[in-house]
């Protein structure tokens, strides 16, 4: 894998194209959720991006502290392509999210179908489960 990780005006034309091609196919197609996924948080954020040759095959958006959070960094848009999902993408994805956030207390909105992989990880749930864009959601932290 290659992991490609810049902020915002780093990324080349090629890479916004395919993470939000990524997005667009997993979150809005997949999982059938018509919702704005380019919500104005983007030019805020850093992007890991996973390729496997020139195909993206996992990605996150990572908030250093302060940004969506005043004392913790965050972690969203976590995804992985359907054809490299059950080996272990994801979490190797989402290690590499924590390692860059340095130490620093996480949150993520997690799918509340994905609490049990997200405890894995050493994700705590915080709060009830809420409902965005008709999806169960919960808070989950790591510190």
């Amino acid at each position: 894998m290659n992991i490609v990780y810049k902020n915002f005006d780093e990324l080349k034309p090629k890479e916004l194209e395919d993470l939000f091609r990524l997005r667009q196919q997993v979150f809005v197609i997949e999982q059938q959720c018509f919702y704005e996924d380019i919500d104005g948080y983007d030019d805020r954020a850093n992007h890991l991006l996973f390729y496997d040759g020139g195909k993206i095959a996992a990605y996150l958006r990572l908030f250093k502290a302060g940004v969506k959070y005043d004392n913790e960094a965050s972690l969203g848009r976590i995804i992985v392509a359907r054809e490299y999902r059950g080996g272990g993408l994801g979490s190797e994805l989402i290690k590499k999210g924590i390692e860059l956030c340095k130490g620093d207390e996480i949150r993520i909105e997690a799918q509340a179908a994905l609490k049990n992989y997200y405890n894995r990880l050493g994700f705590k749930e915080e709060g009830e489960v809420y409902i965005v864009d008709d999806i169960d959601h919960l808070q989950m932290t790591l510190t």
